[in-house]
């Protein structure tokens, strides 16, 4: 039998608990450490999701954390990153890696050289319907884009 993938969870908000669900359902992951700005949050989400609290240094740094993913707020992304890239962990991190480009590709340049996997969330962008606003958009079929908000 294979082993399980041992993860830490860092962000304990809207999308850290939609990924804690998700990796608690899966056969082959162990949700080991939950991290979160409020200490007193992480260890609720931990006893709800059978997980242990923990500082994001030491959910990060354990030797036995296989993943890293990262669901924190936007501006700690890069920082978290690169922290988890420098622990040889592979990373799922939540969209955006920053909201200034410049820190998102410094950010991508400092991972690099790690050589880990990582993975940047936005799976809506393979949707049909996106696709196809895409393509209308790049065509002049409709008028350009101000504002886009998404609905599940």
């Amino acid at each position: 039998m294979n082993k399980k993938q041992r993860v830490a969870l860092l962000g304990c908000g809207f999308i850290g608990e939609v990924h804690a669900a998700n990796l608690q359902a899966h056969p082959g992951v162990e949700l080991v450490w939950v991290a979160d700005a409020e200490p007193t949050r992480a260890a609720a989400f931990a006893t709800r999701f059978g997980a242990r609290a923990a500082s994001v240094t030491e959910a990060i740094n354990d030797e036995q954390i296989d993943m890293v993913l990262i669901a924190s707020a936007t501006p700690t992304h890069a920082d978290l990153l690169e922290a988890a890239a420098r622990a040889g962990k592979a990373i799922y991190c939540e969209k955006p890696v920053d909201l200034s480009l410049e820190r998102a590709r410094s950010a991508v340049a400092n991972v690099l050289p790690y050589n880990v996997p990582v993975t940047v969330g936005f799976n809506r962008r393979f949707d049909v319907s996106h696709q196809q606003l895409k393509q209308q958009l790049r065509q002049g079929r409709i008028g350009p884009a101000e504002l886009i908000q998404m609905v599940c």
